[in-house]
C-alpha cells in the first residue's frame, strides 16, 4: 500500500520549522527515499542520525501526480485558504494588533 511519512525536523531550540513528505508505493520505498534524501541535504541529514526529527507514516490511497490541483488534494488544503503563487499572506491578527497599537502611540 502507498505511504506518505511526514518527517519534521526539531531544531536546536525544540521549534519545528521543516516538515517532510516523502511518498512512496511501500515503506521500503519510502525509507529509501528519505536515507537519499538524509545523505544529501547538510540540514536533515544530520538531524536523522542524531534522531532529531518526528516521522509519522501514513498509508493512503493513492500517491498524487506531478500538478498542482492533485498536490493540493492530497494534502487536503482547503481551496479557500489558499494563497495564489507569487502572493502575499493576509495580515495576521498578531500584526493587526501591531498596527494598532503603533496607531495609538502615535497619537500620543
Amino acid at each position: 500500500m502507498p505511504l506518505a511519512r511526514y518527517s519534521a525536523k526539531i531544531d536546536s531550540d525544540g521549534r519545528v520549522r521543516v516538515i517532510h513528505i516523502f511518498l512512496g508505493a511501500n515503506e521500503g520505498s519510502v525509507d529509501e527515499l528519505q536515507d537519499k534524501h538524509a545523505d544529501g541535504c547538510k540540514a536533515y541529514g544530520p538531524a536523522v542520525k542524531k534522531d532529531e526529527t518526528i516521522d509519522i507514516d501514513v498509508d493512503v490511497d493513492t500517491l498524487p501526480e506531478a500538478d498542482e490541483e492533485s498536490i493540493a488534494e492530497f494534502l487536503d488544503l482547503d481551496p479557500e485558504a489558499r494563497i495564489e503563487s507569487g502572493g502575499e499572506a493576509e495580515e495576521h491578527e498578531a500584526d493587526d494588533e501591531e498596527d494598532e497599537e503603533d496607531e495609538d502611540e502615535d497619537d500620543e
